[in-house]
């Protein structure tokens, strides 16, 4: 006999067995038990209601004047599809207590349970379960454990237990312990654990937390083990510390074999929306030491440096934030590091300098220098905007390493320090009658240890009148900048060589620089013309909105833009510019009367798709939707330089050349799986290409990607511009999914003009059910270097 009956207390007991083993999970439908009626045998049965549960058994026993209730046979409760199941039950009435035995088996909300026996106390929602097997969808995570209790709250113990992600009964990996707890956000604590592989115990350990889904968590991470060259056999063990809700930091234990042992700490903070701060911090007693160019690394014998220090680090970061009001903008970086081969040593790891670029980049969107350069730039900005205007102080130091560890001395360190700048703007706003104005403000202070030292003050005004047809738009400019220098402290210190604005290669002879209070005036005028001709091109009929055409996509509309631009630059050139103090480029400018010239084409494409959305009677409704990709754009860019077409300056050396190369560019995105770039120089004088950058990527999701491209530089010596260097150099990279499981890839460059191969790497991800594996091969010039990693999914 089968009997159903609504809101019994067997099934709240039941439902609340579920709710015990599933701490993950929200029971949100668990009947009142004060509404809990008594048993009464053959009443009928009602239809249940959409939040009651429907329980069935073989046969139970039991009266209304019955201690308790006892359900023999396949005794099932079941709300939509969770499912309870289990060959036994009793529920003691007086008391709310609910005992079950016999293979306890339930699907909740994908959550799986299996058990031998249960009993719980309704009264305080306390009991245990006996050899208990717990699946968590939601982690991936299996429990199994000897006896499972609940105590009062929301916690739960175990004792004799075995945590994995992975299924089967000899799982990959896996975490025993002698006794734990765990929380409803699916923490678990373990004491006396041990982790193993393949059931075989590869390490113990006193206390370990495996975190859930719940808030950050503090604990060891993944440790980083690799080898190379350079450092040896590296293993990097990272704790991640939980300060508060709005701060964490990462402790960094990084082993070297052949370097010795470097500590270093991360720290991040997020005090609002509007602020955030990055910092981190390495430190090292190097085992090695260049007291000689000869002892340096091989990359590194060719910049006259050595390395004499044994003490190392690095220290850097940056802050986004407000001072006083969020209005006012602060942002700092720093960049401080012991020595000019630091970086290029330690590369790679979770704290090198590779992965700290990347962070900041992600974060703060702004770069640090090159791992090679000899600057190492710290700068902070303050900053506050109004409708019409603008302020920003700004300071910088500039760590010179070439000037430490005993290289050139630092007395003689000509490094310019702002300390500070300050810049007030005037934006662009209209002054009335069609014209248009902005100002430029800028005082500066620069410091140095070798030279000269003194202030700076700039103001540029600028007058713009557009004039607007339904042809054509012209918009002519004028402008002025005037710049006054006070020296504090005037060194001649002889030549300094320096690039300047032109792209040439100047000498500054600082015994010509005078003291004093001095002015300079430049004027600059010109005008901007542009205009846009546009035509539209029907390619085919837009789709039906018929829902058996759902997914159906046409290119039905083409238009094409091309936009000619003529831009005209002049500025006087100012005599005696020689006796001014040398602080940067700014300081040594040169008259220009220039032309550029470009043409641009734009095609832009309309697509019409078919889509699928929930009508007004619960029908999918059809409609059309529609997109605009610019999937190809053409520009051709010269300019024409008159003062160079009139030059007498050292025509026996350098004939005139005023025309620049042709700039030929070329953006190609036809669908969503190729991106294609080129841009080419062309000299009309060497009739050849000085200067090319190509890329071109194919990627799908879920098979990979392949991008090859190629960077050409040739070496110039003209009037107007000087490269030294050569640079031809291949790149090839390709990553192929091979299925959910393997994920392989390559990188690859070359550089023809010193015939060598520049990066040699192949790598290969293994995910497993409940791990990954990462293997890293790699070889470079400097360096052979071999990376292993894994992640134990969901912790």
């Amino acid at each position: 006999m089968k009997r159903k009956l609504s809101r019994i207390s067997l099934a709240a007991g039941v439902i609340l067995i579920l709710s015990l083993c599933l701490p993950w999970s929200i029971i949100g439908k668990t009947p009142d038990h004060n509404k809990v009626r008594k048993y009464v045998p053959d009443a009928p049965v009602q239809t249940p209601a959409q939040d009651e549960w429907t329980f069935s058994a073989d046969r139970v026993v039991g009266d209304h004047t019955s201690e308790y209730v006892e359900a023999f046979g396949n005794v099932s409760l079941s709300l939509g599809e969770d499912q309870l199941r289990a060959d036994f039950a009793r529920y003691y009435q007086a008391t709310g207590w609910v005992f079950l035995k016999g293979n306890i088996r339930a699907h909740w909300g994908g959550d799986f349970l299996q058990a031998d026996e249960g009993e719980f106390d309704l009264t305080n929602m306390t009991g245990w379960l006996k050899n208990g097997k717990l699946f968590m969808a939601k982690p991936h995570i299996y429990v199994e454990a000897e006896r499972v209790g609940k105590s009062v709250g929301d916690s739960y113990t175990f004792k004799n237990a075995k945590v994995t992600s992975c299924s089967g009964e000899k799982p990959a990996w896996s975490v025993t312990s002698g006794e734990g707890d765990v929380t409803l956000d699916g923490s678990v604590r373990l004491y006396r654990s041990a982790f193993r592989i393949k059931d075989v115990p590869v390490f113990y350990w006193p206390y370990m937390v495996l975190p859930g889904r719940g808030p950050r968590q503090s604990g060891f991470l993944m440790p980083y083990f690799s080898t190379s060259d350079k450092l040896g056999l590296q293993v990097n063990l990272p704790y991640y510390w939980v300060i508060n809700d709005e701060m964490d930091a990462t402790f960094y234990q990084n082993y070297m074999s052949k370097r010795g042992y470097m500590q270093g700490v991360e720290f991040r903070h997020t005090e609002d929306a509007s602020s955030r701060g990055l910092w981190q911090a390495d430190f090292l007693n190097d085992n090695v030491r260049a007291s000689t160019e000869a002892d340096e690394w091989k990359d590194y014998q060719d910049d006259g440096l050595t390395r004499k220090n044994r003490d190392r680090w690095w220290v850097r970061g940056k802050y986004d934030g407000w001072l006083g009001s969020p209005q006012w903008k602060i942002k700092l970086d720093l960049d401080l590091v012991s020595d000019q081969n630091y970086l290029r040593d330690f590369q790679y790891g979770p704290n090198g300098y590779e992965k700290t670029r990347d962070e900041f980049l992600d974060v703060f969107g702004r770069d640090i220098e090159k791992k090679d350069s000899l600057e190492r730039l710290n700068k902070a900005y303050v900053s506050r905007s109004w409708d019409r205007f603008g302020v920003v102080g700004f300071t910088q130091y500039d760590q010179n390493l070439a000037y430490m560890n005993g290289n050139y001395p630092s007395s003689e360190n000509p490094t310019i320090q702002i300390l500070p700048e300050l810049n007030a703007y005037a934006w662009q706003q209209s002054l009335g009658a069609g014209l248009e104005g902005s100002v430029d403000a800028k005082y500066d202070y620069f410091h140095r240890e070798y030279g000269d030292s003194g202030h700076r003050a700039i103001i540029s005004p600028e007058l713009k009148y557009p004039l607007k047809s339904r042809y054509l738009t012209v918009i002519p400019s004028v402008s002025m900048q005037a710049t006054a220098y006070s020296l504090t402290d005037h060194q001649a210190v002889g030549d300094l060589d320096i690039v300047g604005t032109d792209g040439r290669d100047t000498t500054i002879d600082t015994t010509k620089i005078k003291d004093g209070f001095q002015t300079r005036t430049l004027w600059t005028g010109g005008f901007t013309a542009f205009s846009e001709m546009t035509r539209t091109f029907s390619l085919d009929e837009a789709p039906k909105a018929d829902p058996g055409l759902a997914g159906t996509s046409r290119w039905t509309r083409l238009k094409n833009s091309i936009i000619p631009r003529l831009e005209y630059t002049y500025r006087n050139n100012v005599t005696g510019q020689e006796k001014l103090p040398y602080f940067d480029s700014d300081d040594r400018m040169e008259g220009k009367n220039k032309v550029t010239y470009s043409l641009s084409s734009v095609l832009d494409r309309r697509r019409d798709s078919v889509v699928l959305s929930p009508g007004s009677n619960g029908e999918p409704a059809a409609r059309v939707a529609r997109d605009y990709l610019d999937f190809l754009t053409f520009r051709l860019e010269q300019s024409y330089d008159i003062r160079e077409s009139q030059r007498t300056d050292e025509r026996d050396q350098y004939e005139r050349r005023p025309f620049s190369d042709v700039l030929a560019e070329v953006k190609v995105k036809p669908a969503n799986y190729v991106d294609i770039l080129t841009r080419n120089w062309f000299s009309p004088y060497k009739g050849d290409m000085t200067q090319s950058e190509n890329t071109i990527r194919f990627y799908k999701d879920g098979l990979g990607e392949i991008s090859v491209g190629y960077d050409f530089l040739q070496s110039i010596d003209e009037y107007q511009r000087n490269r030294d260097n050569d640079m031809s150099i291949i790149k090839f990279g390709a990553k192929w999914e091979i299925n959910d499981a393997y994920t392989v890839g390559v990188k690859f460059r070359h550089d023809f003009v010193d015939e060598q191969d520049l990066e040699r790497t192949v790598y290969l991800d293994w995910a497993a059910e409940c791990y990954t594996l990462h293997f890293l091969y790699s070889q470079k010039p400097g360096d052979n270097r071999f990376v292993f990693g894994f992640d134990l999914l969901n912790f």
